[in-house]
């Protein structure tokens, strides 16, 4: 299919003009005229770029793009390189950050609510994507423990839990904000939900956390926006007959860490 068809698709399919939004979602760089192969990533890292490349894909679509409002930066460094990469292959580059996160089919808060079964989910004000945040409710309330496990194991990520952690505590009412969704409990000591799921968070979230008594589950920023690149790649593939390769990494998990209070 032609680029100019797709980019027009996903830019309808998103809402893209209705999601106030600081990245330059759409085409970031133009390459082929024509899509057949695509592969989708969360960030546009040279990772990410390299191995689109070597996949033989024509496309690239990610979550992060290298362009932003109001961006005003010198091509040097990794900049450059990832820039020279994607021009030296002609690979398309497609970014879709906020109009991704709050997509109520393929979208990250989606995914994430998908994974521990929600049901009744709805924006966290009612009907407004614009909210950011999905709420849902489970039909069988879940442990914080068991939460966190399904959360590693589907991630294939650590996951932290802040705020009144006694693992046994059971949940029902759960607020979804992938990526850096602190700010739901940051800015409110009273909550309309259970506890929140988010990729990361501020300092003061833990202690907000634990005075409110709102469990805050901390799945890394990469790992909580895995899933929604990954399912508009499958959407996309299906629908127009598309090769799709999603990039997966493990960023969070192959992060080294240091514990020296053992010693």
């Amino acid at each position: 299919m032609l680029l100019s068809e797709l980019v027009s698709y996903i830019d309808d399919y998103l809402d893209v003009k209705k999601i106030p939004d600081c990245s330059l979602n759409g085409l970031q760089v133009e390459g082929f005229k024509e899509c057949q192969s695509i592969a989708t990533a969360a960030t546009a890292s040279l990772e990410a770029i390299d191995a689109a490349i070597e996949s033989g894909a024509d496309t690239l679509i990610v979550h992060h793009g290298l362009f932003w409002k109001g961006q005003i930066t010198p091509v040097v460094g990794a900049f450059k390189d990832r820039l020279n990469a994607i021009l030296e292959s002609n690979i398309n580059l497609l970014a879709y950050h906020i109009p991704l996160d709050t997509h109520l089919v393929v979208g990250n808060n989606r995914y994430l609510s998908d994974l521990i079964k929600l049901s009744e989910i709805d924006y966290i004000e009612p009907g407004n994507p614009n909210s950011g945040a999905l709420v849902g409710i489970l039909d069988e309330p879940l442990t914080v423990a068991q939460i966190a496990k399904i959360y590693s194991e589907s991630l294939n990520t650590p996951v932290s839990v802040v705020g009144d952690c006694d693992e046994k505590i059971l949940l029902s009412k759960i607020a979804i904000c992938s990526g850096s969704g602190s700010s739901f409990v940051d800015d409110c000591m009273s909550h309309p939900f259970d506890a929140l799921v988010t990729g990361d968070i501020k300092e003061q979230t833990y202690h907000l956390a634990k005075e409110s008594g709102t469990p805050v589950f901390v799945l890394g920023h990469h790992a909580s926006e895995q899933g929604g690149i990954k399912r508009l790649g499958d959407h996309l593939a299906r629908k127009f007959s598309l090769e799709h390769h999603h990039l997966h990494f493990s960023i969070e998990k192959e992060v080294k860490t240091y514990d020296c209070s053992a010693n």
